[in-house]
């Protein structure tokens, strides 16, 4: 059957006219952990606690890296999504998508970086850690915190 149709129409070949180069690829990515750092940062300065950033890009087609971040209550919660889509706006440009009242799980979605700061239940709850268990972890150059699991 399929050599009928190829002798009728020739062999399909799909190409794809919006791929980057390696090199643009790469440009991008060291471009999206900056960014992510400096997220990660603002969650560290308002006493998030076990902030963990992954690279999720090699997993994910709709994102490049993710940020997990626990508060202790919901006026931290709030706080934090605060000083981040604050920062994100002033020094970057950039606005968050996702929720902005404070819940037990707060999500920011920036396209390439997507930050999630939980309550400690719900953390332990979705773990998303361990669903992501594949994804590159990245050190963060001020972590100096212990987990708050035990």
């Amino acid at each position: 059957m399929y050599d009928d149709l190829f002798e009728k129409y020739g062999k399909v070949v799909f190409k794809r006219n919006d791929q980057k180069s390696v090199i643009a690829e790469v440009d991008d990515d060291a471009e999206s952990l900056s960014f992510a750092v400096a997220l990660a940062k603002v969650a560290s300065d308002v006493k998030a606690a076990d902030i963990k950033l992954l690279f999720v890009k090699p997993l994910v087609y709709w994102t490049r890296f993710f940020i997990i971040a626990t508060a202790f209550s919901r006026p931290q919660v709030d706080a934090i999504g605060s000083r981040i889509r604050n920062l994100a706006e002033t020094e970057y440009g950039r606005t968050a998508t996702g929720d902005f009242k404070p819940n037990s799980w707060t999500l920011l979605d920036f396209g390439d970086v997507v930050v999630h700061i939980f309550l400690p239940p719900q953390r332990d709850h979705y773990n998303l850690e361990e669903f992501y268990a594949n994804a590159t972890p990245i050190e963060l150059p001020f972590q100096d915190q212990q987990p708050f699991r035990n």
